[in-house]
């Protein structure tokens, strides 16, 4: 299985988070830390030439590197197009884990019990669970009943999609022009990984939590 990490300079919220140190690291070294680890063939890292010198000093074992195609490198161009251009440039004609940087809170076995899961599934996608009511704007609940409102602990509550990673084939990707399809698995991540990083909020609870992990 090849993992790929598309990563590009244009931030709007962070500038060039990507790249900004995390706990003394880049944020994107967190992700790529953690598939080197993990039981992934190969790691692609899509980006442009801005990030290129920054990532070559990692050193990772599994690590190549792509420059994208400025036309996929812009703030309206979807993880789509980049993973359809890498398939496509490179012909790859393999299963593809798509990492995002932006989830740095991901570790190696959470991306090996997504693979694990994917051999029953035509593709998977990373979620957390989570026990919440939710409401409508229109003041109508959306998965409950107020007037019988569940205990917490015996409330099911519900899967929320994190965006740490998705695996499918890519002919699936090519074919259907998206990074699910078929038979969706869910692979449930900690609680803890429902954060993701887009704004200086997210930065700051996710230094918070790596910090307090290193000193265990």
């Amino acid at each position: 299985m090849i993992a790929i990490v598309p990563i590009r300079s244009g931030s709007k919220g962070i500038v060039h988070k990507n790249v900004k140190l995390l706990n003394g690291k880049p944020m994107v070294w967190w992700v790529l830390s953690a598939l080197q680890k993990s039981k992934v063939s190969k790691i692609i890292v899509a980006t442009d030439p801005l990030y290129l010198e920054t990532i070559q000093q990692f050193n990772f074992s599994k690590l190549e590197l792509h420059l994208r195609n400025p036309e996929n490198a812009k703030d309206e161009s979807s993880t789509e197009d980049v993973l359809i251009e890498l398939i496509n440039t490179l012909n790859i004609s393999d299963d593809i884990l798509l990492a995002q940087a932006t989830s740095p809170l991901t570790s190696y076995k959470d991306y090996n019990k997504g693979m694990h899961l994917y051999t029953s599934y035509d593709s998977v996608l990373s979620v957390v669970k989570q026990k919440r009511f939710i409401w409508n704007e229109n003041g109508t609940p959306l998965n409950y009943s107020y007037k019988n409102r569940p205990q917490r602990q015996k409330f099911i509550g519900y899967y929320v999609e994190n965006g740490a990673f998705y695996i499918n084939h890519s002919k699936n990707i090519l074919s259907d022009k998206n990074r699910l399809s078929g038979n969706i698995g869910l692979c449930e991540m900690p609680e803890i990984a429902y954060y993701e990083i887009d704004s200086e909020a997210d930065w700051t609870i996710i230094e918070s939590i790596l910090k307090n992990k290193m000193k265990k």
